[in-house]
C-alpha cells in the first residue's frame, strides 16, 4: 500500500517525466522544453536563494544552461539516480520551487539525499512541508529506500524548522560539506527512515 501524501498523475502534460499530487500541488520531472520557465524563476530568486544555495556562475542562471540541467535531470531521472521534482500550486503552471533527491545508494544502504528551494513570494504558507513530505513519500515507495539525508547550514532556521516537521531526526554536524555562496560550509546532518513516514 503506498503510503499518504501524493498520488501520481494519470493527467500529466507533455513537458512532464512524471507528475505527483498533493493536496494543493504539482510536484514534476521537467523536460528541457520548459528551460524558460525554470531560468525566470531561479533569475527571480537568485539573491534570495544566495545565502543558503551552492554557489553558481552567472551562467547557470539562463535558458541554454537551464535546458543542459534539464536534460541531465531527465536522464538521470530515467537512471534512478535523481528524482528532480518542479513544484507548482494546482491550476498553475508558475514554476514556485523544486525538491529534488540524489547521491541514491543501493544495495546495502538503500539510501539518499534531498534538496530544495521556494520562490520569495511563497514561504511561510506550508507549501514546502507539504511538498517535501509527498515527495519523501513517493520517493520511499518507488525506490524502496531505507533511509533520506538532508543537510542544512546552521542559521538557516526556516530549513531547520522544515526538516523537523517533515520529521527529520538531528544526526551531527557535516564538516566543510558543500560550497555555498563564496565558500565550503559546515552542514547540520538530518535523516528520516522509512517507517518514520506512513
Amino acid at each position: 500500500m503506498s503510503r499518504a501524501g501524493y498520488s501520481v498523475s494519470t493527467n500529466r502534460a507533455r513537458c512532464e517525466m512524471l507528475a505527483l499530487e498533493t493536496d494543493n500541488l504539482k510536484l514534476a520531472v521537467l523536460r528541457k522544453s520548459e528551460a524558460s520557465r525554470v531560468a525566470g524563476y531561479l533569475v527571480k530568486n537568485m539573491e534570495f536563494h544566495r545565502r543558503f544555495s551552492q554557489t553558481h556562475t552567472d551562467e547557470y542562471f539562463t535558458v541554454p544552461t537551464q535546458k543542459k540541467y534539464l536534460a541531465y535531470d531527465c536522464n538521470s531521472f530515467l537512471d534512478g539516480t535523481l528524482v528532480p521534482l518542479w513544484i507548482m500550486e494546482k491550476g498553475n503552471d508558475s514554476i514556485i520551487g523544486r525538491v529534488s533527491f540524489f547521491n541514491f545508494a543501493y544495495g546495502g544502504m538503500m539510501s539518499c539525499a534531498c534538496g530544495y528551494h521556494l520562490d520569495k513570494d511563497h514561504t511561510g504558507k506550508g507549501i514546502m512541508t507539504e511538498a517535501l513530505k509527498g515527495a519523501m513519500a513517493f520517493v520511499f515507495d518507488e525506490y524502496k529506500l531505507h533511509r533520506i539525508e538532508a543537510f542544512i547550514v546552521p542559521e538557516n532556521t526556516p530549513s531547520l524548522n522544515l526538516v523537523r516537521r517533515a520529521g527529520f531526526h538531528y544526526e551531527g554536524v557535516r564538516k566543510s560539506y558543500m560550497h555555498i555562496n563564496g565558500e565550503y560550509r559546515d552542514h547540520e546532518a538530518f535523516y528520516i527512515l522509512e517507517y518514520d513516514v506512513r
